[in-house]
């Protein structure tokens, strides 16, 4: 089976299961998709607002050094990362363990019968594998993310206290002024996205420990890298094309809901009711989107790795006329 094939074939395997789409929501939001999903309904600050709020605290440690109440904020919120890395990782391990055995089991890959089925202890290890080598595959982007986040700091005071230009979004201007870490940043990230997937599905399709499924990520992804990358980037892009348009729907509808709410009279009971209905079904339909094109991209690395274990529609039972074990072929009762 082609690559393309393949990608065909995991998307018919995933759109007739609603339930896979829900999976693959969680895996999506938990892994930061929920940001997306609520900046149609959050008031972004103007740089006038950013400044207002960041500017003393940011001058104060960048003239004065690190105060007590500065420390406690930066310290809330490496625990709170922390606790998204540790509780986030561990629900994404989960969907993603879901995720590639649901693929796995579907009947017309073939693939039921070769691939191992480990104990429930086991079945359970295997989240925590998986997390721990989603976090082997991050470390190149926990660095890029030491050095980016410091350019990008310093990109940000020089345009909060010097602006260079005050038509143009600041958040457009702050990436601009340093390409290099945002590409940095970008490029890690989909490495460690692909690794971790790769990974994943040596340890649950291929049963292997977790150093030998991190080393064979990194084999498969140097000896494959365009089609790898493409399982990667093109159900990202078919995401980004069609969630895009949706959140922007959304943003619009609740612009509008929060103008007739401010200055809404009795008679407006109706115009209400609509608009949000109306925002609360652009909204779902995004989130069913994003859960789909999650789910997709999860089992095309799957049937990928399916694919090149040589399991990919292979029978069951041997060729046509082989003879089976009794307990997996029809047998006539004994004569009493």
């Amino acid at each position: 089976m082609s690559w393309g094939a393949g990608l065909a074939a995991s998307l018919l395997v995933v759109l007739p299961r609603p339930a896979a789409w829900i999976v693959g929501l969680a895996a999506f939001l938990v892994r930061g998709g929920i940001v997306l999903f609520l900046l149609p309904i959050v008031v972004v600050p103007s740089p006038v607002g950013l400044a207002n709020i960041l500017g003393p605290t940011i001058t104060t440690f960048w003239l004065g050094g690190m105060s007590l109440g500065f420390a406690a904020l930066v310290t809330a919120i490496f625990v709170a990362f922390f606790l998204w890395l540790v509780v986030g990782g561990w629900v994404a391990a989960v969907t993603e363990r879901d995720l590639i055995e649901l693929v796995v089991a579907d009947e017309d890959l073939g693939a039921g019968g070769t691939i191992p089925r480990p104990s429930p202890v086991r079945r359970r290890g295997r989240i925590w594998r998986i997390l721990l080598l989603r976090f082997a595959a991050y470390v190149p982007l926990a660095i890029a993310l030491g050095y980016g986040s410091l350019r990008l700091v310093q990109a940000t005071y020089r345009e909060l206290t010097q602006p260079t230009d005050l038509v143009t979004p600041i958040a457009w201007r702050v990436v601009t002024s340093v390409p290099a870490a945002v590409f940095l940043i970008v490029a890690t990230w989909v490495l460690g996205e692909t690794l971790g997937s790769l990974g994943a599905r040596r340890l649950v399709v291929w049963g292997q420990s977790l150093d030998r499924a991190f080393a064979g990520a990194w084999a498969d992804l140097l000896r494959r890298p365009l089609s790898t990358l493409g399982t990667f980037g093109l159900p990202l892009i078919v995401t980004a094309v069609l969630v895009t348009p949706i959140l922007l729907a959304a943003g619009v509808a609740w612009d509008f809901l929060r103008r007739e709410l401010s200055g809404a009279g009795v008679d407006d009971g109706i115009i209400l009711l609509l608009t949000m209905l109306a925002f609360v079904a652009i909204w779902s339909t995004g989130l069913l989107v994003a859960g789909l094109a999650s789910a997709w991209r999860s089992a095309a690395f799957t049937v990928d790795a399916v694919r090149q274990r040589g399991t990919f529609g292979a029978l069951r039972h041997g060729s046509t006329g082989e003879w089976n074990r009794p307990n997996a072929s029809g047998s006539l009762e004994r004569p009493a």
